[in-house]
C-alpha cells in the first residue's frame, strides 16, 4: 500500500477520507485488499478501494512502530515484531472520551473474556494505544482497565503510550491511518478529540486480517461477537 497517499489521506480528516465521523458514531467492520498468500481469511468488501483507505488493511503487515508500555515491566514493545506468534487485536483511544472508546474497549474485553473462558489467553494479544499521552499516564490507563473490567491478570493485555503528542500524531496519525482532532477550544482542560474508530485483528505473522471500521449512524455496528466469530475462523486456519 501507498503509505504517501495513506498519509495524506489521514492527514485531510476522517470526514474527508470515508466518510468517517467523530467519537458518537458507531462501529461498522471489514477488511480489503490483496493478502497476497499472508493472509487466511477472505477479504470482506469495502465501498471503496481499500488501497485509498489511509489505515492498514487485508493484506498489509502492522507497521513498524516501538512505544513505551507503561503498565509493563519492558520499557517499550514494538509493534508487530514483539506480537509474533500471537493473532492481534488492536485499537486506539482516549480515556477521557465516554462515547467511541468504551465501545472500542468493549470489543476488545469481550474477545479478551471469550479467549480466557476457552483457555488460550497467551495465544492471542490485546494492544491499547492512546494517543492523548499528556492526560493518559499509567494510573489513568490502569483505572481505565479497572473501569472497563479488562482482565490486566491475564497478562495478555497491553496499553502503549507515545512519549508525546507529537509522537502520537506520528503513530497514531501518519503510521497507522487513525486520525484525531482536538475539539475547541483546544486550551481547556477537558477537551476532547474527533477520531476515527478503528479495530484491527492481525494474525500471528503481524499481516491484517480484519480491519473493523467506524461507520455512519445506522449502519449496522460491530459487535465483540462478530470479531469473536472472525478470530475463530482464523485460528482454525492457522492450525
Amino acid at each position: 500500500m501507498d503509505r504517501t497517499r495513506r498519509t495524506l489521506l489521514a492527514t485531510l480528516g476522517t470526514g474527508a477520507t470515508v466518510g468517517l465521523a467523530g467519537c458518537t458514531d458507531v462501529l461498522g467492520g471489514g477488511g480489503g485488499g490483496d493478502g497476497g498468500g499472508n493472509t487466511y481469511l477472505q477479504p470482506a468488501e469495502w465501498e471503496v478501494d481499500p488501497s485509498a483507505l489511509p489505515f492498514p488493511t487485508h493484506g498489509d503487515r502492522l507497521p513498524a512502530a516501538t512505544l513505551p508500555a507503561p503498565l509493563r515491566d519492558a520499557e517499550s514493545l514494538t509493534l508487530p515484531d514483539d506480537f509474533t506468534g500471537r493473532d492481534t487485536l488492536l485499537t486506539f483511544v482516549y480515556t477521557h472520551c465516554m462515547t467511541m472508546c468504551p465501545r472500542l474497549t468493549a470489543i476488545l474485553e469481550g474477545v479478551q473474556d471469550h479467549v480466557i473462558d476457552e483457555g488460550f489467553p497467551d495465544e492471542v494479544a490485546f494492544v491499547e494505544t492512546t494517543f492523548d499521552p499528556s492526560r493518559d499516564d499509567a494510573e489513568r490507563l490502569r483505572q481505565w482497565a479497572e473501569d472497563h473490567h479488562v482482565a490486566m491478570d491475564a497478562g495478555n493485555w497491553y496499553f502503549l503510550r507515545p512519549e508525546t503528542t507529537a509522537r502520537a500524531k506520528d503513530v497514531v496519525q501518519d503510521t497507522y491511518g487513525v486520525s484525531f482532532t482536538k475539539t475547541t477550544p483546544q486550551d481547556m482542560d477537558a477537551y476532547m478529540f474527533a477520531h476515527t474508530g478503528l479495530v484491527l485483528l492481525a494474525n500471528r505473522d503481524g499481516y491484517v486480517e480484519r480491519a473493523y471500521k467506524l461507520q455512519s449512524s445506522g449502519e449496522p455496528q460491530v459487535r465483540w461477537q462478530d470479531v469473536r466469530e472472525d478470530l475463530t475462523t482464523l485460528r482454525e486456519r492457522e492450525a
